[in-house]
């Protein structure tokens, strides 16, 4: 058997496109596929998979998968299964626009939690600046001081593009975000030869159209990857208990030893260092308030 080594850049029903070196293949996938690190939960090949790939046929087939070094995981809508978003990212850029459509702190707090819990680098990106700082300057005061990254750009005038392009070179990098903050128009001005299709905004609804209908992996003339991905409307946490939640939240994980009982959920319990913390203006309410309801989900 000849085996080459690629990876997954799209599916296609059944159909997988593998970069190989600088080309191109177009396969599909044994049934009894060989994962490297036994089968996942999720045991689908998915954009950005390293794969192995015998050539000994008229027709390439994936014959195994190699261990992933990260892959981002949701719980699929209306169903108790996980969903992975892409296999081997090194960090996720979380675009929201600044005002239109409006941004959800709820939402960008499940995608933190879940690029801690997937071990992927979070950049918070306020995308169509030009249009008004809106939120955005709120929310940087917000998380900024925890740790994150946070930056003001606008796809259409440009301003801020080189602070995004100066983060992927060499990286696997997943943009990811609600349908209508422009994530296909960054790409595109990050680098117009990618020409993604661009959606507005419907008139009915004020929110996004979805112009990605695929996870698709591109690779960037100055080395590395782009993951473009559908807007994602709803983001269910997979595979994460209490404990991994508290220490998603760094502002809650700093506060811990402070509770007067050591199984504290902060939530209803007296004597709690982060409910007073939350009281004195030391964490963020509207965070406190995604900490709550994470938590309800899980348990």
């Amino acid at each position: 058997m000849e085996t080459i080594e690629g990876t997954v850049i799209a599916r296609h029903g059944g159909l997988i496109r593998v970069q190989v070196d600088n080309r191109t293949l177009l396969v599909t996938a044994r049934r009894s596929l060989a994962w490297e690190d036994g089968a996942p939960e999720a045991s689908k090949i998915v954009v950005g998979d390293r794969v192995s790939v015998d050539c000994s046929e008229s027709e390439g087939v994936i014959v195994a998968v190699r261990k992933r070094i990260s892959c981002l995981t949701r719980r699929a809508v209306a169903s108790p299964k996980p969903q992975v978003l892409a296999a081997n990212v090194d960090q996720a850029l979380l675009v929201f626009a600044t005002k239109t459509p409006e941004p959800r702190q709820g939402l960008l707090d499940r995608f933190l939690v879940a690029c801690h819990r997937a071990d992927i680098i979070p950049v918070i990106i306020f995308n169509k600046i030009d249009q008004g700082e809106g939120k955005s300057k709120a929310w940087a005061e917000i998380y900024r001081p925890l740790g994150f990254t946070v930056l003001q750009v606008s796809a259409r005038s440009a301003w801020g593009l080189g602070q995004v392009k100066r983060l992927l070179p060499d990286r696997t990098t997943l943009f990811c975000g609600p349908s209508g903050a422009g994530k296909s128009s960054l790409l595109n001005a990050v680098y117009p030869g990618f020409k993604l299709r661009v959606g507005g905004l419907s008139e009915a609804t004020g929110k996004g159209r979805h112009t990605t209908t695929m996870a698709e992996l591109m690779p960037l003339p100055f080395g590395g990857f782009v993951v473009d991905t559908p807007g994602l409307k709803e983001f269910g946490l997979w595979d994460i208990n209490s404990e991994e939640l508290q220490s998603a939240f760094p502002e809650i994980r700093d506060k811990l030893g402070n509770c007067h009982f050591s199984n504290c959920s902060h939530v209803h319990e007296p004597k709690c260092g982060v409910r007073n913390a939350v009281e004195d203006g030391l964490i963020n309410r509207g965070r406190y308030r995604s900490y709550c309801q994470l938590l309800e989900e899980i348990e």
